[in-house]
């Protein structure tokens, strides 16, 4: 299950907000006070309300101002093949099949806070939203009892053959509601919905309905760029806390957990029966009033507690908030490493404020990268916070969450990337990370994505002479070649200033045919060539330049190679493919390549 969207109401510096999120990498930027920490604590009191707690005074100064009392938080989430929900405890539901998803085909959830006066439990309703046949929008199915539907069910006899009806279920509450959806609801009804919100604690029904979404909702784990006062509740621990909960999630620990479960309960009950046996002794009518009853569940994640101690026995969290955010670095970068889909299927979501506080630029560059490798888990989200531009350098536009006010105090809605590419440059300062040197001697600027496919291109150049003959790359004073960042963001400030330049370019990219991001570089060519000058662009008809050597020479030099040269060449990533197999077929391989979490190896390139 992953988070999709989220909308604020009345919530704190917000009137109306809305974010749209992406399956992995989050990064939102905005000056500060913008209210970036408050979306990661909107988040945190919805999943939690723990870390930070809503208060009354969340509440919106004008919406009180207007005499509205209540504030809202709704998250949608995509509900992926293995996420079933099970209402009766037989029988899993299908979401899609009930009718519980929103327009967007999305598990919509609000928490509606009424602030009115101080905060208690009872402050909180919880409500599902979805898109639901218009027949029974004033009373849904999944809100009826078992009576109610068994009434609904008897009026299907007219409709039916004896043998028809006999058939249908007139017991369980999912069964009747699918027969139901079947024979009372005419395709066009099908198609003829209605938004409702259906109050998930308004009948036994929805009730179980909650417990089992709220099961399957990801967890969220915030870390705070602000230290808190306890020890217990230091981010330095929370990394730990989020090792005790997986943990606890595992099979093995769990079957053993149970069995200490059992033997504590065979115990406690042994205690109760002989109490009970001498209460009997001298109050018979007491002693048959009373059971021994072990009813609650244990807590296990409270139970376990562990943290780091300095060679000096000074703990962890009392040292510099330097080194305890270097810890939490280094929780994310081993976080990268594990192998957790073998054990752990829940979705987790972190979220980490100004992860760049504390320290120094190496670290912050390797923080981001362990966390960009974190997201790629499919498991896993990660939302940051940032006000450094090298970081939102790193990642990709639909990564950007940009929290901008226009000059009415509104925040602003991008349709125009353009407009967004600037406003980000503008609040951040990101600037192009092209070095130009002796410019006055260029006459042509060649754009390419990386360094690598620079040494690739003037490998090619030296070694074929027809090539070398009509132009001569290395050490040409007239001919700038430059690496344009592989992300949009710096894509777009260093194309900027080369139109500032008023020099003729020529960009050739990788056009990534049969990756999940094919030519994504092609929506900016008419930028470019709108600049004035003679500008030529390509994207490479296979899938990156190397796919242009010749199998012949891949195989003379890794004899067996095993891809066939065929259609599929054009769009195999090469060089994966070779550092897989020379992986594979080392005698010292320890791991299975499937199995490496950790990417570095494959991004080695065929040179």
């Amino acid at each position: 299950m992953k988070l999709k969207k989220l909308r604020l109401e009345n919530f704190r510096s917000y009137r109306e907000l809305d974010i749209s999120f992406d399956n992995n990498m989050n990064v939102i930027i905005g000056k500060n006070d913008i209210g970036k920490s408050t979306i990661l604590e909107a988040l945190e009191i919805f999943f939690n309300n723990d870390l930070v707690k809503l208060l009354q005074d969340d509440l919106n100064i004008y919406a009180k101002n207007d005499g509205i009392n209540t504030l809202k938080i709704t998250l949608s989430f995509e509900i992926e093949p293995f996420d079933t929900i099970v209402i009766d405890s037989s029988n899993p539901t299908n979401l899609e099949e009930e009718f519980l998803l929103d327009k967007n085909n999305f598990l919509t959830l609000i928490q509606e806070w009424d602030c009115s006066k101080p905060i208690k439990a009872t402050s909180k309703k919880y409500f599902l939203e979805c898109e639901y046949p218009t027949v029974w929008k004033d009373k849904p199915l999944i809100m009826l009892k078992e009576k109610e539907l068994q009434k609904q069910i008897e009026e299907l006899e007219e409709f039916l053959n004896e043998e028809e009806f006999n058939r249908l279920p007139k017991k369980i509450n999912a069964l009747m509601r699918k027969e139901l959806y079947r024979y009372k609801l005419e395709d066009e009804d099908k198609e003829e919905r209605t938004t409702i919100t259906i109050d998930l604690a308004k009948s036994d029904e929805s009730k179980n309905l909650k417990e089992s979404i709220d099961k399957n909702l990801p967890l969220y784990f915030l870390f705070q760029s602000d230290r808190a006062n306890k020890d217990s509740d230091d981010d330095v621990q929370n990394p730990l806390k989020i090792a005790i909960q997986k943990a606890l999630q595992s099979d093995e620990i769990k079957e053993k957990l149970d069995e200490v479960e059992k033997l504590m309960q065979k115990q406690i009950k042994e205690v109760g029966d002989s109490t009970l046996l001498k209460l009997q002794e001298m109050d018979p009518a007491i002693a048959s009033s009373l059971n021994p009853n072990y009813s609650k569940e244990p807590d296990w994640k409270s139970v376990f507690k562990f943290s780091f101690t300095g060679g000096d026995d000074i703990p962890l969290n009392k040292r510099g908030s330097g080194v305890r955010r270097l810890v939490l670095l280094n929780y994310f970068r081993a976080e990268a490493d594990r192998k957790i889909n073998d054990r752990y299927n829940q979705s987790v979501i972190y979220a980490i404020e100004e992860p760049e506080t504390s320290q120094h630029p190496d670290y912050q560059k390797m923080l981001i990268e362990s966390l960009l490798e974190l997201s790629n888990h499919k498991d896993h989200q990660v939302i940051i916070t940032t006000h450094t531009p090298n970081i939102a350098k790193m990642v990709e536009l639909q990564n950007v969450i940009a929290i901008i006010r226009d000059h009415n105090g509104n925040i602003k809605k991008y349709e125009d990337s353009e407009l967004l590419f600037e406003d980000i440059k503008n609040t951040l300062g990101v600037l192009p990370s092209i070095d130009v040197q002796n410019i006055s001697k260029v006459k042509c600027i060649v754009c390419l994505e990386g360094k690598l496919d620079i040494e690739f291109l003037l490998n090619i150049n030296e070694q074929i002479n027809e090539y070398k003959t009509i132009i001569q790359l290395k050490n040409n004073d007239e001919i700038l070649m430059i690496p344009m960042g592989g992300s949009a963001i710096q894509y777009w400030v260093n194309k900027n200033l080369l139109k500032n330049l008023q020099i003729n370019q020529v960009h050739i990219y990788d056009s990534d045919i049969g990756s999940e991001k094919p030519n994504k570089y092609s929506p900016y060519f008419a930028s470019i060539h709108s600049q004035g000058l003679r500008n030529f662009t390509f994207e490479t008809t296979k899938r990156e330049m190397e796919n242009y050597i010749h199998p012949h020479i891949i195989n003379s030099i890794y004899e067996g190679f095993p891809i066939v040269y065929d259609d599929n060449w054009n769009k195999l990533d090469l060089g994966e493919e070779v550092a897989k197999y020379v992986h594979n077929n080392a005698p010292t391989s320890e791991q299975n390549w499937d199995e490496i979490e950790n990417k570095d190896i494959k991004k080695k390139k065929v040179s």
